[in-house]
């Protein structure tokens, strides 16, 4: 097989086993990589003379990811903006339809503007199943449970839950920005939604953080009342987190899932986050992998993984 032939099997295998959802993403690594390939070259007679080439302007389009040195003194719009809950009130019933029945847990309800939500995404298979091992673990031995789930949007968590442990009472609870807890209240009078820190002066059987705790400006602090606010086990999870770097903060561009709005948000040093858990009282259970990547531009580390960590409330004498 010719080299260019190669690279080409290549790239269908990498587009098969991508999620929609990062697909920007691989498009990006690919071409910094030389995966991409190169156009065909046009016929001799269409290349104009040297004299009448015209000029190769930069691309004007922003990157998906972006390296922000200065942290979250740069400004962005952020999560609480209406076109974030219109986008998910537009997905809803796809994603209700691929949580519901016998289906695979290859859900993931963050895609592109006007894709389906299905069940066939690999990685979001991996992301759920772990969820479920966790659920289950904090519901064993019970018929009811509290669960915080802190940054939990709309509530999609909600009846992914029920229909992972359908036996067990869910008292739900979910802490996230006014327009999403609009959203979640309307979906869910049964349940409580806060748009404040309230939602930790109590405490809960499962505290979970999807791919939120980035977004705490003070992760720290943060990190240390969520540890705070459990009786049993806190699951961090989808956190992009450096192996070798100190943390950082990148800014995302979310257009590409109807959002309209970019946010700011952590990558985390993995050492120093189970540090810092640690020291807030919890330890640590197991590790997860999770399967997104991301390379932010100028980054001082590429590309950033995703992990999860259970931690668990550490007994006190």
């Amino acid at each position: 097989m010719s080299a260019r032939g190669l690279r080409w099997q290549l790239q269908r295998a990498v587009w098969a086993l991508t999620p929609p959802v990062l697909l920007p993403l691989v498009r990006w690594v690919t071409r910094r990589l030389g995966l991409a390939g190169a156009p065909a070259p046009a016929p001799a007679e269409a290349v104009p003379a040297p004299e009448q080439a015209p000029s190769i302007a930069a691309d004007p389009t922003p990157p998906h990811w972006e390296y922000v040195p200065e942290g979250f003194a740069r400004e962005a719009k952020g999560w609480n903006v209406r076109a974030i809950s219109d986008a998910y009130r537009e997905k809803w019933p796809s994603y209700l339809d691929a949580i519901d029945g016998a289906k695979p847990l290859g859900v993931n309800h963050e895609v592109p503007r006007g894709e389906v939500i299905g069940s066939e995404d690999h990685g979001a298979h991996n992301t759920l199943v772990s969820y479920a091992y966790v659920l289950a673990l904090a519901a064993r031995q019970r018929d009811r449970i509290s669960l915080l789930d802190w940054g939990g949007g709309i509530g999609h968590y909600l009846p992914l839950s029920r229909a992972l442990v359908p036996d067990i009472e869910i008292d739900y609870h979910c802490k996230d920005v006014p327009v999403l807890v609009d959203h979640g209240r309307e979906l869910f009078p049964e349940a409580r939604f806060y748009d404040d820190d309230s939602s930790l002066e109590r405490c809960y059987d499962l505290v979970l953080v999807s791919g939120s705790l980035q977004f705490a400006v003070d992760w720290r602090a943060t990190a240390a009342g969520l540890a705070v606010a459990t009786d049993g086990l806190l699951y961090v999870t989808c956190a992009p987190v450096a192996l070798r770097s100190a943390s950082f903060v990148v800014l995302q561009r979310a257009h590409d899932y109807g959002y309209d709005t970019e946010y700011l948000g952590w990558v985390f040093n993995r050492d120093e986050l189970l540090t810092t858990m640690e020291e807030a009282g919890v330890d640590l259970v197991r590790e997860f992998l999770m399967p997104a990547w991301l390379s932010a531009v100028g980054a001082p580390e590429a590309p950033i993984g995703h992990r999860g960590f259970l931690f668990a409330r550490r007994a006190t004498a």
